[in-house]
């Protein structure tokens, strides 16, 4: 922790910063180690961080959290009473007096309420904007962080193992969830950076889409999007599971109706020499032949219109192993371009246009990676405009993914930490689980 607060008040002093407030419970988290999911904050009351260049450093909770907590050594705790203006009175009688030595805060969690009390206090006013600062101290991970975000993921593969056991035809959206769900916090979730997604066929194209009633259909996709926490560190991870079509798969479906065809022909004929044996003596008999005929004929017209649904069905099936296939061979190659000193931008760019050359007419929503640690989605974004360069023990989590309207989506996100010499993926959970007719690749 304490080589945590001295790189923090480095990039202070370039700042030209001599007091620092934080009241996101994520940067007091990171400024202090306190942590707590007990309750809300709106029901235990703000806390905040106040670390300054000559030594200050201050952890405010509101009584009587200041008893259940003993913060790191060289950090005082200031137990406040009074809400909004109790904290507001506290804070200002620790920040300094000289208005020269300028005062910088996470403004974006600072509430209305506590900012007119600090307004009051005659310091609302003269805050500085510290959130890049403070991002930019977090996205560089420590030994221990890292360790805290692989138990993470650990628990994301489990819950990914659980969803391989859930996704089924018939299974509900929100069954499966509750299943994943319940494997991870058995095996020591401390709750999740955003809620489970399972989104499977049409509802796949909406990319946040929140689990519902709706049943798993044969020959769709079904996005998997989940996190888990430990001591505060999110991690964040996709797959997507394919559903072949017929159940039990388009050709195993089709045999068996095939089979079926093909017994129902021996049977008729059978019949058939039967009536041959009897026609002279048995005129209701060829009256009802002639029946049966009317009746395999009805069989016989149906079973082609399966086939013309079946084939239907395995080229929209065929669709989606080509498209899966390609965001992962994507996903491995990003993996390889990951290395220290890449631009951020490079990686952002190289991802769109090979999605865009999988596949033109789908559509690129939402972010294409993001930071990962203290939340599931934190700075840097994977983005065109992004200042940032890869840089040793970042830790990110990278989801190329394409969506069509009105049919399906496909997303795999991995997270990755990027080491001297590149990147490492994070997951042990497969990437791909599914063979393009003459693959033989196995699982990647």
């Amino acid at each position: 922790m304490r080589k945590r607060i001295q790189q923090v008040k480095a990039a202070m002093a370039a700042h030209g910063i001599h007091t620092l407030l934080t009241f996101d419970p994520k940067n007091v988290n990171y400024l202090t180690g306190f942590h707590t999911t007990a309750r809300p904050i709106w029901q235990i009351g703000r806390t905040a961080c106040l670390l300054s260049a000559d030594g200050t450093w201050r952890l405010f909770l509101p009584a009587p959290w200041d008893r259940e907590y003993a913060p790191p050594p060289g950090c005082e705790t200031v137990s406040y009473t009074g809400g909004d203006e109790g904290l507001a009175r506290a804070l200002c009688g620790h920040l300094p007096t000289d208005s020269r030595k300028r005062t910088a805060a996470d403004l974006d969690a600072v509430p209305a309420p506590l900012y007119r009390a600090l307004n009051r206090c005659g310091r609302g006013d003269q805050l500085t904007d510290a959130r890049l600062l403070l991002a930019r101290c977090r996205m560089i991970k420590s030994p221990a962080e890292i360790e805290l975000l692989e138990q993470a993921v650990r628990l994301i593969d489990l819950g990914l193992t659980a969803a391989g056991e859930a996704v089924a035809v018939g299974a509900a959206e929100q069954e499966v969830q509750a299943r994943i769900d319940a494997a991870m916090a058995l095996a020591g979730s401390q709750g999740c950076g955003f809620t489970t997604k399972v989104i499977s066929g049409p509802n796949g194209s909406y990319p946040h889409h929140v689990a519902g009633p709706r049943e798993l259909a044969a020959g769709s996709a079904v996005i998997v999007d989940l996190s888990a926490s430990v001591s505060g560190y999110e991690s964040d991870s996709a797959r997507t599971f394919l559903l072949p079509p017929g159940g039990g798969g388009a050709e195993e479906g089709g045999g068996e109706i095939r089979a079926a065809y093909g017994g129902r022909r021996e049977m008729n004929g059978e019949a058939r020499a039967a009536y041959a044996g009897r026609q002279e003596i048995n005129g209701e008999a060829r009256a009802a032949y002639a029946g049966r005929q009317e009746i395999n004929g009805g069989a016989r017209a149906a079973y082609a219109g399966r086939q013309e649904i079946n084939g239907e069905a395995r080229a929209a099936y065929h669709e989606l192993l080509e498209m899966h296939h390609g965001i992962t061979e994507l996903l491995l190659s990003a993996g390889k371009r990951m290395k220290p000193g890449t631009p951020i931008r490079e990686l952002h760019d190289f991802l769109r246009a090979e999605l865009t050359r999988l596949n033109p007419a789908a559509v690129q929503a939402g972010t294409i990676g993001h930071g990962v640690g203290l939340r599931a989605h934190e700075y840097p974004d994977l983005t065109g405009d992004c200042p940032e360069l890869l840089a040793e023990n970042m830790v990110l989590a990278v989801e190329p993914a394409l969506y069509v309207p009105g049919r399906y989506g496909i997303r795999i996100e991995n997270m990755f930490h990027i080491g001297p010499e590149g990147a490492t993926a994070m997951n042990r959970y497969p990437l791909n689980r599914y063979d393009r007719e003459g693959d033989d690749d196995g699982n990647l």
